[in-house]
């Protein structure tokens, strides 16, 4: 009776270390599919973005050729800036010279940077970057279309940046 009891134990032992494996080997391939949707994903975003940029460039070719062939208009040469001699230049008078000398080291006031200087009462312009804008705008709750159009950016620019950046 106890033979049966190990044999029992025995294959209950190697039942659990085989449905141990089976499980490992399903997240392996659950996690091996993930992975690929998102390299699968993440090509589907390049292409639609390079399709774009190629789209902007065709574009802007396109008005860069229509530039060309406007005619530009040629500005009349005045006669009188033609005609005028150059003048040989003269030696600077001594005073001018002293005038222009810098001054001893201990006489120069420091000089501070604007922004530094606390008394420039004008407000200081940050620019934020495009990644940052589409981030606070998608914070905003704004579609991936909407920010697009606010910020004058592609779709597939703005869905890139919120892939890698959000």
């Amino acid at each position: 009776m106890s033979t049966i009891a190990i044999i029992s134990l025995i294959l209950h032992g190697v039942t659990f270390l085989w449905i141990i494996t089976l499980v490992q080997k399903l997240s392996l391939k659950e996690t091996e599919t993930d992975h690929k949707k998102t390299v699968k994903e993440i090509e589907d975003l390049l292409a639609a973005y390079t399709l774009e940029m190629k789209e902007e460039n065709e574009k802007l070719l396109k008005q860069f050729e229509a530039m060309r062939k406007v005619p530009v208009a040629k500005e009349p040469e005045d006669a009188s800036t033609l005609a005028t001699p150059a003048k040989p230049m003269s030696e600077p008078e001594p005073e001018a010279v002293r005038e222009s000398d810098p001054a001893p080291p201990e006489e120069q006031e420091e000089s501070v940077p604007p922004w530094l200087d606390g008394s420039n009462d004008e407000a200081v312009i940050v620019e934020t970057s495009d990644q940052s804008r589409v981030i606070s705008l998608a914070k905003q709750g704004l579609s991936v279309e909407e920010i697009a159009k606010k910020l004058n950016m592609g779709k597939g620019e703005v869905e890139l940046l919120l892939k890698f950046y959000g």
